[in-house]
């Protein structure tokens, strides 16, 4: 790409950016109550809690009261940064018409819809953290004091947000063919949560369904980022758990590539 080409690029993403980070901030209280209902992994940080309380020696498996508050807590957050609606937008704009104009565009929805989700981010960062401390003080949770662990669960939370951002997109997608996709994006989020952690640390499960789950994206995105978080994890497994992300990422662009040209040529074909 030519410089004045990046250039041009680059300005069109900042006034792309701007547009929806100014929409997003209309919604900042909307954005609170968002992070308050999901509250799923608060309910079983509690739960574990009382069941390591209770067990012999203080603990389930290695884990004290102390471990699952840190653990749950840091799927909290990290669910926090995987927040993606997208599929439900795309799901309105092609049902009701929505999409047409945005066609017109030299630019795909694609891009619009990625930057609205990106900016959304800078405007729960501020409670969402405020939160997590408050979290934090009451139920006593130690997060690691290992420095490579934040970086390194950063980048694994970039990478599961880009990988869920796909797959929800191309779920969204699929409403050029059904009258919803929201039963889809639900069947696969009950996955997303049960294998990524959000229900107990993987370790927790039966051996087949660990067998299972590392070659599926979801234990990288969401329990690995934690474990750094909670100091059960090494910097090598944040590796691994990368390029296995990387991996399902060129999967599933591919894919969304792919349904989105299908699904342009059925829904030009009813005149919309």
């Amino acid at each position: 790409m030519t410089a004045p080409r990046l250039r041009a690029t680059g300005r069109k993403v900042r006034v792309l950016f701007s547009m929806q980070f100014a929409l997003m901030a209309e919604y900042r209280a909307e954005v609170v109550i968002w992070m308050l209902s999901g509250t799923l992994s608060l309910v079983m940080m509690l739960v574990w809690m009382a069941q390591a309380a209770a067990a012999p020696g203080g603990m389930v498996r290695g884990y004290t009261p102390a471990d699952f508050a840190t653990y749950f807590l840091s799927t909290w957050l990290v669910s926090q940064l995987l927040v993606v609606w997208v599929s439900h937008e795309l799901d309105y704009e092609i049902r009701q018409g929505v999409l047409s104009p945005k066609l017109l565009r030299p630019l795909d929805p694609f891009w619009q819809h990625l930057l609205g989700h990106v900016s959304e981010r800078f405007i729960r960062i501020v409670p969402m953290l405020a939160l997590l401390g408050v979290f934090t003080w009451l139920s006593g949770a130690r997060y690691t004091t290992h420095w490579w662990a934040y970086p390194a669960a950063l980048g694994l939370v970039v990478l599961g947000f880009s990988a869920r951002f796909l797959w929800e997109y191309t779920i969204g997608l699929l409403s050029f063919w059904t009258d919803s996709s929201s039963s889809f994006q639900e069947i696969v989020w009950l996955v997303y949560a049960a294998l990524g952690g959000m229900f107990a640390p993987l370790a927790f499960y039966p051996d087949w369904v660990q067998r299972i789950a590392v070659w599926t994206p979801f234990p990288y995105m969401l329990g690995l980022p934690s474990q750094l978080l909670a100091g059960k994890a090494t910097l090598a497994q944040a590796g691994q758990g990368a390029l296995i992300l990387t991996g399902w990422l060129a999967v599933f662009w591919v894919v969304r590539v792919t349904v989105w040209r299908a699904g342009l040529r059925k829904y030009g074909a009813v005149g919309a």
